[in-house]
């Protein structure tokens, strides 16, 4: 008996322009091109099985490049061997960057991004800890740590600054 080509599921109440597939060229949400905007989210939610048995049956990702369909079953596998908090920690960061301007995802690609990139990797940690930290504190508590000299203690003031940018921005452990 054939198989029925297996579909993700969509939000019960998502907009008509929520699930249009991007245009020829142009990127969607999630920077993937040509990709309907929650395609790869809805793949993440799958078995891995249904997840080969709906690329080997889905026409739209046979026609993709071989080049992206390696490069989607790459991230597939990298996704599937996460554990349930790292998937439930990218997802808040997903959702977050979701929630900003154009304004603010500019910044953090063109000035929050390079100096993270650039920091040593011991740097990176201690920052990742504080913003451990400040996670789940409600923003006086927050704020409040945010201007706590033992807090900031052993941070130069451009550390500071990035703590007080990623904090404000909620995006967790790393941009």
């Amino acid at each position: 008996m054939a198989q029925k080509q297996p579909k993700p599921p969509q939000a019960p109440n998502a907009k008509a322009e929520a699930v249009l597939p991007p245009k020829q060229g142009q990127r969607n949400a999630r920077g993937m091109m040509g990709l309907p905007p929650k395609w790869v989210e809805n793949l993440r939610e799958m078995p891995p099985e249904e997840q080969e048995r709906f690329m080997n049956n889905n026409e739209r990702f046979q026609s993709l490049p071989a080049e992206r369909q390696a490069q989607i079953r790459q991230n597939l596998r990298r996704w599937n061997s996460l554990t349930p908090e790292q998937r439930n920690d990218l997802r808040n960061r997903v959702q977050v960057w979701e929630g900003l301007t154009p304004q603010q995802r500019q910044e953090v690609r063109t000035e929050l991004l390079p100096k993270w990139q650039a920091l040593p990797q011991e740097r990176k940690q201690v920052l990742r800890g504080r913003l451990r930290e400040l996670k789940d504190l409600n923003e006086e508590q927050r704020q409040a740590r945010l201007h706590d000299a033992n807090f900031l203690r052993g941070l130069d003031a451009g550390e500071q600054q990035m703590l007080r940018q990623l904090s404000d921005l909620r995006l967790g452990a790393s941009p």
